[in-house]
């Protein structure tokens, strides 16, 4: 008989699970998500000319931005100082193909992130003799691949999601840090 008890109890936890999921599934498909409009100056992203005034003007310096973008298509483009961490972000994204994100990424050279050599996947030399390293960046099943590099005392970390990286290629990476004007 008690065998008989718990094999019941499991029946109903079983059938409370499925019913929360699926109560949870109906309320989530009704509510529309968030629009890029709403959700990232929720996470403190303004224009890219904004962030960059910020930034330009906590470190008493210019920043000077590639000129290119990748060829993919965005549909929105957020800038963002990072005070605390001192540095600068500017995110190209499309709310229609979330894989076309690129994002820019740069900080005092001398706050610069170091990256592991089994991450390296390539070396590149721009224009300016400077070295640039395409690296691989994956964590739950998200991957980005990204060109870092240092120029005129910044470190700058270029990077796409990997599901364009048939199209933008680390070639296309360099070509965009190489129109990033000399200072």
């Amino acid at each position: 008989m008690r065998l008989r008890e718990v094999y019941n109890v499991k029946k109903i936890i079983l059938s409370l699970i499925i019913s929360v999921i699926s109560c949870s599934t109906v309320n989530a498909s009704t509510e529309k998500p968030p629009s890029y409009e709403d959700m990232y100056p929720e996470w403190g992203y303004t224009s890219i000319n904004e962030a960059l005034s910020e930034v330009e003007d906590a470190f008493n310096k210019e920043l000077r931005l590639p000129s290119r973008v990748p060829p993919i298509i965005f549909t929105h483009y957020f800038g963002k100082f990072d005070e605390p961490r001192r540095s600068f972000h500017a995110q190209y994204v499309n709310d229609r193909t979330p894989a076309n994100h690129y994002k820019i990424d740069v900080r005092a050279a001398e706050d610069g992130i170091d990256f592991h050599e089994r991450q390296v996947v390539d070396t590149y030399k721009l224009k300016n003799g400077a070295t640039a390293n395409y690296i691989s960046l994956s964590q739950h099943h998200i991957g980005f691949h990204a060109l870092v590099f240092n120029k005129d005392e910044w470190q700058y970390i270029l990077s796409v999601d990997k599901r364009v990286a048939a199209t933008v290629t680390p070639e296309v990476l360099v070509e965009i840090a190489n129109s990033i004007e000399n200072g």
